[in-house]
């Protein structure tokens, strides 16, 4: 996560003032070093979602829709998390099954 150093100590050197300040600018400074953090957590945020997303791409369709299983699984209900476990078993052995069956097309042709 990338740091904004400059702004933070502009931040730290406002927030240091605040006492010092008469009630009325102490409400604007107040209000102006609410939204420079806002500022901040969005951008930090926005950070972190493009890392998380460049992180899970993923190459093949498979992984994609396992991921994408497993990613809804924690948000169904038990009925349907045995659903989703079903789906995922059967495309584990379809997957399994075209391995073997292509494995011996290669063994067919060796002899």
């Amino acid at each position: 996560m990338e740091h904004y150093p400059e702004e933070d100590r502009q931040l730290k050197m406002m927030k240091a003032a605040l006492p010092y300040l008469s009630n009325n600018n102490k409400q604007m400074i107040s209000s102006v070093i609410r939204i420079m953090e806002i500022r901040n957590t969005l951008k930090k945020i926005d950070q972190e979602e493009e890392e998380l997303l460049t992180s899970c791409s993923v190459n093949s369709e498979e992984e994609r829709e396992y991921g994408l299983f497993q990613a809804m699984r924690d948000f169904c209900s038990p009925r349907e998390q045995e659903m989703i476990d079903m789906i995922l078993n059967f495309n584990q052995f379809s997957r399994m099954y075209r391995e073997m069956d292509f494995g011996s097309m290669d063994n067919g042709n060796d002899n």
